[in-house]
């Protein structure tokens, strides 16, 4: 969804006055907020995407809010999921029996299972 910026295109020739100067300049006060600032989201495979922010000396460091995004979306992914190829946004199935039961998942999350 497109964000609630808009653009007046001035014609050549225009004198700018303090009214339009200002005008302009309100309009990015008024909607540089998260609401107001576009998505990251225009299909499902754009909202799908995440990016692996690498570990302490391997950083992978974002260039845009967009890329920042994809990190975040990669690291709510790695805490609902471990290691389990699903989507980020998905239901996590990792209920406390079911990580009890899943070893490689128990060790990811940094705990050993005694039976």
């Amino acid at each position: 969804m497109a964000g609630n910026y808009s653009h007046t295109t001035r014609a050549d020739g225009l004198i700018l006055t303090a009214a339009i100067y200002n005008a302009d300049h309100v309009n990015h006060i008024t909607n540089a907020t998260p609401q107001g600032l576009d998505d990251y989201s225009v299909n499902i495979a754009q909202m799908q995407e995440t990016t692996d922010p690498g570990e302490t000396g391997t950083e992978s460091l974002a260039i845009s809010t967009a890329e920042e995004l994809k990190r975040i979306r990669f690291a709510i992914k790695e805490l609902k999921f471990g290691a389990a190829a699903r989507e980020w946004y998905e239901t996590s199935s990792n209920d406390v029996e079911n990580l009890l039961s899943n070893t490689a998942e128990s060790s990811i999350l940094g705990f050993q299972v005694f039976t």
